[in-house]
């Protein structure tokens, strides 16, 4: 499977740039590994990527900070940034 192509919504860029510095950079080095780590499960456990519904996963920076992207054909559009619960709510709105 190729690497993915990574694209990011307006929601998700407001929701990193509110982060802070040091929760940055584990959110930016989480999507940098997407890219390469989907579809191969030994690299992908350390993020713990889910599927969560239809084509939208979750996969996580740290214990706290969640991510979710929804998977279309080779590109993933990570669209939101923030915690379980805001994840959860994310999910239940689709």
């Amino acid at each position: 499977m190729p690497p993915l192509s990574i694209e990011f919504s307006a929601r998700f860029k407001a929701q990193s740039r509110a982060l802070p510095a040091a929760r940055q950079a584990l959110v930016a080095h989480a999507v940098a590994a997407l890219g390469d780590a989907f579809g191969k499960p030994h690299l992908h456990s350390g993020l713990g990527i889910q599927r969560l519904k239809r084509d939208y996963f979750e996969f996580r920076a740290d214990r706290d900070t969640r991510m979710v992207f929804k998977l279309e054909g080779s590109t993933a559009s990570v669209m939101l940034v923030g915690n379980h619960d805001d994840v959860q709510r994310f999910i239940k709105n689709l």
